[in-house]
């Protein structure tokens, strides 16, 4: 029983080193990725490299990120040689087209649209029947519905999960689908189509 939960809280590697403990938005993605041993993955907002390590323990897969700090791309490389960090924006992805099996996001309610260019970059770099996963973290709109309705609070440059999935659409992914994974983390997936 002991050793169930210790393994459903972390990803533990076979040579016996400490496993890495997901947290939030980073354990929804783990949780609702499409992942298999050769696959390439990117982390289009790298901020730290507990998905990418953990996903490294699991599978064998290439593992890439990006973050927009050229300090915190060499330091989260030098956390995780094994992978290919580097400094870029989302909309402008240093790799060519058609390279990874999954994409991942980071998305906050309050920072408004996803941008059609981000959209655009991440169908680009997928391959055919490639996953992009949007962890969209914020409050749960039951309860933006309720502050909406009692006036409290500022509502109006919020990216709900209904426009959100609308802007994927909207950039040529299919099976587009919402799901609450955690009390104030959703995902949004889509695949892009052969």
């Amino acid at each position: 029983m002991l050793e169930r939960m210790q393994e459903g809280s972390r990803l533990h590697l076979g040579d016996g080193q400490i496993g890495t403990r997901l947290h939030g938005a980073e354990k929804a993605l783990a949780q609702w990725a499409i992942v298999d041993d050769y696959n390439a993955v990117l982390d289009m907002r790298c901020t730290g490299t507990a998905l990418l390590r953990s996903l490294s323990q699991k599978f064998s897969l290439r593992a890439c990120g990006i973050t927009e700090n050229a300090q915190d791309a060499h330091f989260l490389q030098d956390r995780l040689p094994n992978a290919e960090i580097y400094c870029a924006r989302k909309e402008d992805i240093p790799w060519r087209d058609q390279c990874f099996d999954a994409v991942f996001y980071r998305l906050r309610k309050k920072e408004g649209s996803a941008g059609a260019g981000f959209l655009r970059e991440a169908m680009r770099v997928l391959r055919p029947n490639g996953q992009l996963l949007i962890a969209l973290e914020g409050m749960p709109e039951i309860f933006c519905g309720l502050a909406k309705l009692a006036g409290v609070g500022d509502q109006e440059d919020r990216l709900t999960p209904n426009e959100l999935m609308r802007q994927m659409e909207e950039a040529g992914f299919g099976d587009v689908s919402y799901r609450v994974s955690k009390p104030f983390v959703g995902i949004a997936m889509g695949w892009k189509r052969e």
